[in-house]
C-alpha cells in the first residue's frame, strides 16, 4: 500500500462511523498548546512570531484544533453529540530519528457521548479496525488510565495541597519519584519573596530577580507562572507535613503495575485492599469493564494488550483511558496509532463557556509504511 492508500483506508473507517470530515486551522495562538501539552512536547512545538508580535504555533496534533471547533460550536448555542474526522498534517520537531517534522494524522474525535467503558472500548475498536484496514499487524498495544492515580491519591485522604502536588508531579516524567524520594527541604531563602508576593506580577518579578542573582538563565519548557505554582504547592505540602510513608508505599505499588491488560483490575484491587482504599473501586471497576468489552470486540488483542499505571500521553489534556498501538520495525516511542479520553479539554479551551465529554484516536500513515518495511 502507498501512503495515499493507507490514508484512504483509515479515513474510510472513520468516515464510515458517521464523523464529519474537517480540516481545522493550521495555526494556533501558542498559549493553547503551551498550556495543554506536557513538557516533552512543548520543546518540540513549531513556534513563530506573527507580524503583530503574537507568538503562534503550527498545530502539533489535530485533537487541539478539532476540540476548538467543538468548543466554538457549543458556545454558539448548539448542543448534542458531534463527531469529526480528518486526514491532515500536523507539525512537531521529531523526537525519534527517522520521524518527519510534518506528518499526516488520520483520525476522529467524538464529543458529548457517555464517558464510560462502552464508549472507550468502541473508540479503541474503531482505531484497531483502521489499523487492520491498513494491512499491518500490531506487535503490542500499550494501555493506561490517567484517572487511576488521582483516584488513589484522593482515596488516601491527604491535605488538598499535598494531593494536588502529587497529581501535578504525576504529569511530569519522573516527577512523582523525585517528590517522594527527596528529603523534605525548606524553600531557599532567595525564593521566599516569590512566595510572599502580593500579586502574580510581583511574584514573577521576584522570581526572575532570584534567577538573575544566581546567574541562571530561564531555559526550559515550563513557564514562569508554572514554576511559581509548583513552588507554592511545594511550600504548602511541606507545611502540611510532606508525603507520609503510607502514601509513598501506595505510590510505589502503583508504579509497579505493569501487566497484561486482563490482569490490571485485579492488581489495582489488590493494592486498594492492602491499603484499605475502598473509594478507588469505581475507577478500578471501569478498568475491568473496559477490558472485558475490548476482549469481546477484539478477542485477538488479548495476547498483546498490556496495562501500565504510569503510562501517560505526552499531551497533558488527556485525563482517562489511553492507548498506543505498536508495529514492527519501530521503537516504543513511535506508535502507528493512538488515542484517548480528554473530557476536560473543551471546557478548558472555552474558559468553561462550553463542556463536553471527548475521546479520539488516530493512525500515522508514515509509520504504518515503515512498519511494513517501507520508507515514508
Amino acid at each position: 500500500m502507498t501512503h495515499a492508500a493507507i490514508v484512504k483506508a483509515a479515513r474510510s473507517r472513520f468516515e464510515g462511523s458517521g464523523a464529519e470530515p474537517v480540516n481545522p486551522a493550521y495555526i494556533l495562538p501558542s498559549d493553547i498548546p503551551l498550556e495543554l501539552s506536557g513538557e516533552a512536547v512543548r520543546a518540540r512545538l513549531c513556534v513563530f512570531t506573527d507580524h503583530r508580535g503574537n507568538e503562534m504555533v503550527m498545530r502539533p496534533d489535530l485533537t487541539l484544533p478539532v476540540a476548538g471547533l467543538e468548543a466554538d460550536r457549543l458556545a454558539s448555542g448548539a448542543n448534542g453529540p458531534k463527531a469529526y474526522c480528518y486526514a491532515a498534517e500536523a507539525f512537531r520537531l521529531p523526537a525519534t530519528p527517522g520521524d518527519p517534522m510534518e506528518f499526516t494524522q488520520v483520525g476522529f474525535e467524538r464529543f458529548g457521548l457517555d464517558s464510560d467503558p462502552v464508549e472507550d472500548a468502541q473508540a479503541f475498536a474503531l482505531v484497531h479496525e483502521a489499523v487492520r484496514a491498513c494491512d499491518v499487524v500490531p506487535v503490542a498495544i500499550a494501555t493506561g488510565d490517567l484517572a487511576i492515580f488521582p483516584a488513589f491519591i484522593d482515596a488516601l485522604g491527604l491535605p488538598r495541597v499535598t494531593a494536588d502536588l502529587l497529581k501535578r508531579a504525576f504529569r511530569q516524567e519522573g516527577g512523582v519519584r523525585a517528590l517522594v524520594e527527596a528529603e523534605p527541604a525548606p524553600i531557599e531563602a532567595d525564593l521566599v519573596p516569590t512566595l510572599e508576593a502580593a500579586t502574580q506580577a510581583e511574584a514573577e518579578t521576584a522570581f526572575r530577580a532570584a534567577l538573575a542573582a544566581r546567574g541562571i538563565p530561564l531555559i526550559g519548557t515550563r513557564s514562569v507562572p508554572e514554576i511559581i505554582s509548583g513552588l507554592r504547592a511545594r511550600a504548602a505540602a511541606l507545611a502540611a507535613g510532606g508525603v507520609p510513608e503510607k502514601v509513598r508505599e501506595v505510590i510505589g505499588a502503583l508504579a509497579a503495575v505493569n501487566c497484561t491488560a486482563a490482569e490490571a483490575a485485579d492488581q489495582l484491587d489488590d493494592i486498594a485492599v492492602k491499603y484499605s482504599l475502598p473509594r478507588t473501586s469505581g475507577a478500578i471497576e471501569r478498568v475491568a469493564r473496559r477490558m472485558e468489552l475490548i476482549r469481546e470486540l477484539l478477542p485477538e488483542v488479548k495476547a498483546i494488550c498490556r496495562f501500565r499505571s504510569g503510562f501517560g500521553r505526552r499531551f497533558t489534556y488527556y485525563d482517562g483511558f489511553l492507548f498506543e498501538t505498536l508495529g514492527p520495525n519501530l521503537s516504543d516511542n513511535q506508535p502507528i496509532a493512538s488515542g484517548g479520553r480528554y473530557d476536560g479539554l473543551v471546557s478548558g479551551l472555552s474558559n468553561a463557556a462550553a463542556d463536553a465529554t471527548a475521546i479520539g484516536g488516530m493512525v500515522r500513515p508514515d509509520r504504518v509504511l515503515r512498519a511494513k518495511g517501507r520508507g515514508a
